[in-house]
């Protein structure tokens, strides 16, 4: 009897003990920004070749004088990595103003703009370079050439990728997270290479990865465009002047928007800042066949070693609690059943698959699936998944997912559409041959604008 009395205490102090360490895994994702996340993003920088300043006479059309200024700079954004976990990345994400100007020079070839005019002789001064290239910096003597993938209008979707043409082991991806209402108030942090991190008089390093400034802030709200349709995050997290393509990021490190523009209240002296959604990015790179993963693709990029090594502490200081009330209380009869099989069960069971519809009529909206198949298509008698009479590609019944909590699989069936199911890839599905998918992958209905997404989340 003695010996039950001293161990009560005893279990008791060591279940406080696992509270503790339950509240510090918590306490570690939150409480500051992880440096790794400046391991996916990179300066982007438009480079002339043989540079020079023409004083310009456009009424007769001659060059009155001219200064060489060599190769250098134009101008200067901020991109980041997206990919598969685990592979080389090769694709890079930032804004389409950043590198509009290379691709109004046919992409490298012969640039030219009106650099200043002066208002009493109306002569032009002139910026002209025999070329132009896009540089994503490692280090100040180490970077590639990159190349414009696909880009959106800066007027609307100010998104643009590109492309290196060998993958690289420099770097690694950030992993997308879509936001939503319910991060209204949330932690963010702004990341980047704003210009004026070149600080010439103390020589400063401007292209390393910890040269990327970090700003913190908080999600203001999430709105849409007034005739734009483009979905935007409004955060008190600064971004400056060449901060443009880079992170919105929560403090997991998920990218959850895209750095675009600051827009200041004269009135009042109040800065708004606004990046693009990631549910929005998530589109554009559907629809561009892009490869990138999500939240639920993994886990977070944020105190993951720390969170494994304290989980493992909790499980030993559990098993402890469980020895020590087992001699306290004496050995209990197991209740029928196969515990370990009901427990499996319980946990699968929490598992809530969907599909995510990326169509403009949907606009991102999640379809529950399970055992049962989930026809998409026209048809409304027949389908879950309605699109409009008209839609281009899609058939009445155009084809099916199903999801098995077992395996954590999806199977997409191909039920003899005219158009096809293509996987994201291109690749194109035979009639009534199913195909697995895992969380996180995409398939578009008969044309790249229907373009689902299916996910498991706990």
């Amino acid at each position: 009897m003695k010996s039950k009395s001293i161990l009560r205490p005893v279990a008791a102090f060591l279940a406080t003990v696992m509270l503790v360490m339950l509240f510090s895994v918590f306490t570690v994702s939150v409480n500051a920004f992880d440096n790794s996340v400046r391991d996916g993003v990179v300066p982007v920088v438009m480079y002339l070749k043989n540079a020079s300043y023409i004083l310009y006479n456009p009424y007769t059309k001659q060059a009155l004088k001219e200064v060489s200024l060599g190769d250098t700079e134009y101008s200067s954004g901020t991109g980041f990595f997206v990919g598969k976990s685990g592979k080389d990345p090769q694709y890079i994400v930032t804004n389409c103003h950043v590198i509009d100007d290379y691709v109004s020079a046919s992409e490298g070839e012969q640039f030219t703009t009106i650099a200043a005019v002066d208002e009493d002789t109306g002569l032009y001064i002139l910026m002209v370079a025999d070329s132009c290239e896009l540089r994503v910096y490692y280090s100040e003597d180490d970077y590639d050439i990159a190349y414009v993938d696909c880009y959106g209008d800066v007027e609307k979707v100010d998104l643009a990728v590109l492309r290196l043409r060998d993958a690289t082991n420099k770097k690694h991806t950030l992993k997308l997270k879509e936001a939503t209402d319910a991060m209204v108030g949330d932690t963010v942090y702004s990341v980047g290479y704003p210009g004026v991190g070149k600080n010439d008089f103390t020589s400063a390093s401007k292209y390393k990865a910890e040269d990327a400034t970090v700003h913190k802030g908080s999600i203001s709200r999430i709105v849409m465009n007034e005739g734009k349709g483009v979905e935007r995050i409004e955060t008190d997290a600064t971004i400056a002047h060449g901060n443009s393509g880079g992170p919105l990021v929560t403090e997991e490190g998920y990218v959850v928007g895209v750095n675009t523009n600051g827009i200041t209240n004269y009135s009042t002296l109040e800065q708004e800042y606004y990046s693009i959604s990631s549910g929005e990015l998530m589109r554009f790179l559907d629809k561009n066949n892009i490869p990138y993963e999500t939240a639920s693709s993994g886990a977070g990029i944020v105190g993951v070693i720390i969170a494994v090594v304290v989980v493992v502490g909790i499980l030993i200081v559990a098993g402890v609690i469980v020895v020590v009330l087992v001699l306290a209380k004496g050995k209990k009869k197991a209740p029928a059943g196969n515990n370990t099989a009901d427990a499996t069960k319980s946990e699968t069971a929490e598992l809530k698959a969907v599909i995510r519809s990326m169509s403009a009529q949907h606009n991102g909206k999640a379809f529950p699936v399970g055992k049962a198949p989930v026809t998409i298509g026209r048809n409304k008698a027949s389908c879950v998944i309605i699109y409009e009479e008209g839609t281009k590609g899609v058939s009445g019944v155009h084809c099916s997912v199903s999801f098995d909590s077992a395996t954590g699989s999806f199977t997409l069936t191909d039920l003899g559409s005219t158009y096809g199911t293509f996987l994201i890839n291109g690749q194109k599905l035979n009639p009534n041959a199913p195909v697995v998918l895992r969380s996180g992958d995409s398939f578009y209905v008969g044309d790249k604008s229907n373009v689902c997404r299916v996910e498991v989340e706990k």
